[in-house]
């Protein structure tokens, strides 16, 4: 979905989710009763737990679990929705949470086709609620693991997370499915249909919608038959959506995940590549009964350490007792969940792991398996009474099982569809929303829970496969050869699996497989080998396409220098088919957060049109604590010449015919340095420092003082004008072009480096063009005070600066 304005003003309120370790805790564990849950009522009533937050959502009282984020966006015309939980957009991972549902709102008034779509594009985990004064329609994601249990008509309106707050507000009784034994008797994963425990309440399954007012179930998925795709098609467009969304929550929140000695654990594993410095891994050994001396979890165990071991993973092992000691935790436990799962796995994840970790799953892959045809191939029409046969393997004949099912059937429209096979959706509403979401629940007490995969969006894609593929999991092998082919150096389930180069067709395919051992020629945080070459002429591109990794010796180049130590220039090349060549430089790095090399903005920039080149600056290399070095160098070095000549040989060599460079701050100042060195380039500084000497003091000393050690330091800024000080080379007239950029709200930058560029530019003022059209100011409000610009105004203003260059260019040529 797009991120346009509504042509109505649309209000935004988002209420934040509050860290679990500021939840105030009871003696009793109350405060984990209906962990990330919400209570949703026609009239107010009590929260259940003393902490839980209130809002009104149109005619409707809301209380919920402030685990949970609430974002609210509402029209004055009555026009309302509200988001409850973690979700973000296939369409633009970057967008935070006032963004989507501003969208979600735009497209519910667009109509109510565009807003389904919309919420078809939406990943995660969470409850999406609108209303316009007349009706109030709630749906779940994809999968409903953010659960939903509702009230039928002859109680009173109540929704809420978990089925007992349901049964405790509208005063429902047992059920015939809460006779203890009930899953033994009949030897069943889970209750049938949308049955619970009490009689009267219903869970909400996938693909559907609850109207609040009438309590009518709409089916709203799937709307069209799935686009028929191959193996490698799907795998192209996967990769980056599920890969982009660990990138963007690994930048939000801590992750955690299992590593298991199966399938879906490992794809998981490739997933989270980009971000496996940072992740926590586990894996549980159960400690107890049978298990003790079980042979599947003896696998998991041991596979998962040589894998943490062999690529240096941050793995913990969480060992799990048969019992749950803490009788307050226990009561706690069997309100959340009526499903017994493991309830000493959810108390282990509450004790042993860290508890502000998102916890990723390698749940509901299942649903791109055709987990029912892999079975078997023929299966008779799935009828209620097929239905009850899947679930019961003992008495499936039961007419309350079969009348649930026929309930199912009914109510949700789960009937023949064009194109899916019903064993597909059977298993993706039946056995993942109801069985899956039980599980979920239980450990929501610990940790809340996120799948890369749960969108319709890419349930779509996924089924769209053809049968045989989905059944021998072709997509994920593929997603995995694609993203991370070393991984299948270790057997999969205890089977090795010979490994793939990956396909010269992907244009974001990594370097060809080798070992992971971290050596100097390896990069262990991109997983790529390291090209070295022993000068920037000497440069090459081993392959033509896909992502590489260099590392080039910069010899002595300024005469003024009294040392010749070389430096050692960190790159990595994405090449791709693009007329265009971006050139990126990163500004100030926190050395506590961000180790050297660093490489700025690869995830917002993975679908950009444009050939792309990071460059990280050699100074950080040569002193732990050194935080920013403006791509200057040395006294010796110059980095910026060095860096120029570099961009002219790769965009010679990949044919680019526009060249753009772009940093924020201090990458600002060395997109300006270098771009002046390549003629016909553009330079696109977000708020640049435009002079070193007028940053802040302590910074400009320190490097000072490392970089120009055969000086004296106050003479430094005059001699080394040149490389120092871009207001005085920009008076001069350059061959390049600059698209400068700067945020309204960062008075210091302005004040100290704007001015003083567009007098000595020629720009009057502080906005507008040079008289000779070569140099433009625009003054956007992008943040408060300094820092990096939103994503998505990042991209924007570099494919606007593009624009510029090529009219600008056809100008000149004319």
């Amino acid at each position: 979905m797009g991120y346009c304005m509504a042509d109505a003003p649309i209000e935004v309120h988002d209420h934040a989710p509050v860290s679990p370790t500021e939840i105030p805790v009871a003696e009793d564990s109350g405060h984990l009763l209906y962990a990330r849950g919400f209570l949703l009522t026609s009239s107010p009533v009590t929260a259940p737990v003393d902490h839980w937050r209130r809002a009104r959502l149109g005619a409707w009282y809301l209380a919920y679990d402030p685990r949970n984020a609430l974002t609210v966006a509402s029209t004055d015309d009555g026009v309302w929705v509200a988001l409850i939980g973690l979700a973000l957009d296939l369409n633009g991972l970057s967008a935070d949470r006032s963004a989507v549902v501003r969208s979600l709102l735009t497209a519910r008034r667009r109509g109510r086709l565009a807003y389904l779509a919309a919420i078809d594009d939406l990943v995660g985990r969470f409850v999406v609620i609108d209303g316009d004064g007349t009706a109030t329609r709630l749906q779940t994601d994809a999968t409903a693991m953010r659960s939903v249990f509702y009230a039928s008509a002859s109680l009173p309106r109540v929704v809420a997370g978990h089925a007992q707050l349901v049964a405790e507000v509208a005063g429902a009784d047992r059920s015939g499915f809460a006779a203890g034994g009930w899953l033994t008797d009949h030897g069943a994963y889970c209750l049938p249909g949308r049955a619970t425990p009490y009689a009267g309440v219903a869970q909400l399954t996938p693909n559907t919608e609850l109207e609040l007012e009438s309590r009518e179930v709409h089916r709203v998925y799937p709307r069209t038959a799935p686009e028929p795709a191959s193996v490698d098609e799907t795998v192209d467009e996967l990769r980056e959506l599920l890969q982009g969304q660990v990138r963007e929550l690994a930048a939000r929140t801590p992750l955690m995940t299992s590593l298991t000695a199966g399938m879906d654990s490992r794809t998981t594993l490739a997933v989270t590549r980009p971000v496996h410095e940072s992740v926590r891994y586990f894996t549980y050994s159960l400690r107890y009964g049978a298990h003790v001396d079980n042979a599947g979890h003896a696998l998991d165990l041991t596979t998962a350490r040589t894998l943490a071991g062999g690529l240096r993973l941050d793995h913990q092992v969480v060992i799990v007792g048969g019992t749950v000691e803490d009788e307050g935790l226990r009561r706690v436990m069997a309100r959340n969940s009526q499903r017994i799962h493991n309830r000493g796995l959810a108390a282990a994840y509450l004790t042993d792991l860290p508890a502000d970790r998102l916890h990723l799953r390698s749940n509901l892959f299942e649903i791109g398996r055709a987990y029912y045809r892999a079975q078997r191939r023929e299966r008779p029409e799935l009828t209620p009474e097929t239905m009850a046969a899947i679930l019961c393997k003992k008495n499936a004949t039961d007419p309350d099982v079969v009348a649930e099912f026929a309930a199912f059937v009914a109510d949700t429209g789960h009937t023949r569809f064009d194109g899916y096979d019903p064993y597909d959706l059977f298993y993706w509403e039946h056995r993942s929303g109801v069985w899956l979401s039980t599980v979920y629940l239980e450990s929501d007490l610990a940790h809340d829970t996120y799948t890369v995969l749960n969108s319709r969006r890419i349930y779509g894609l996924l089924l769209g496969v053809p049968l045989e593929s989905r059944i021998r999991g072709d997509v994920y092998l593929g997603l995995l050869r694609s993203m991370w082919p070393e991984l299948l150096d270790w057997p999969v389930n205890g089977r090795p699996r010979a490994p793939e180069s990956p396909r010269a067709s992907s244009p974001r395919a990594a370097a060809p497989a080798r070992a992971v051992a971290p050596t100097p020629t390896f990069d262990t945080r991109h997983q790529l080998a390291v090209q070295e070459h022993p000068d920037v002429e000497r440069f090459e591109l081993a392959v033509p396409a896909g992502v590489s990794r260099h590392r080039i010796v910069l010899e002595p180049n300024d005469p003024r220098g009294r040392r010749d130590e070389p430096l050692s220039l960190e790159a990595m090349v994405a090449a791709r088919d693009s007329a265009n060549l971006l050139v990126v430089f990163h500004g100030a790095t926190d050395r506590a957060k961000y180790e050297h090399p660093r490489f700025e903005w690869q995830s917002t920039l993975a679908e950009f049109d444009a050939s792309v080149l990071y460059l990280a600056d050699p100074v950080l290399a040569l002193a732990p604590d050194i935080t920013l070095g403006w791509y200057v160098g040395t006294s010796a070095v110059d980095v910026s010449r060095h860096c120029a000549r570099l961009v002219e040989r790769l965009a010679g060599m990949l044919s680019a015919t526009r060249v753009i460079m772009t940093g924020t701050s201090g990458g600002g100042f060395a997109a300006l340095a270098a771009s002046r060195l390549v003629p016909g380039s553009i330079a696109v500084p977000f708020a640049p420092q435009t002079t070193v000497s007028r940053y802040y003091k302590r910074r400009v000393r320190d490097y000072l003082t490392l970089a120009f050690p055969d000086h004296e330091l106050e003479a430094v800024p005059a001699l080394f004008a040149d490389r120092l000080d871009m207001v005085e080379q920009y008076a001069k007239a350059t061959d390049n072009y600059v698209y400068y950029v700067q945020n309204l709200r960062d008075a210091f930058h302005i004040r100290e480096h704007l001015v003083p560029f567009a007098a000595a530019a020629g720009i009057t003022g502080v906005g507008g063009t040079s008289a000779d059209g070569s140099r433009m100011i625009v003054l956007e409000d992008l943040r408060e005070g300094h820092g990096p610009p939103p994503k998505a105004q990042f991209v924007e203003q570099l494919v606007k600066a593009r624009k510029f260059l090529t009219q600008r260019a056809a100008d000149r040529t004319s």
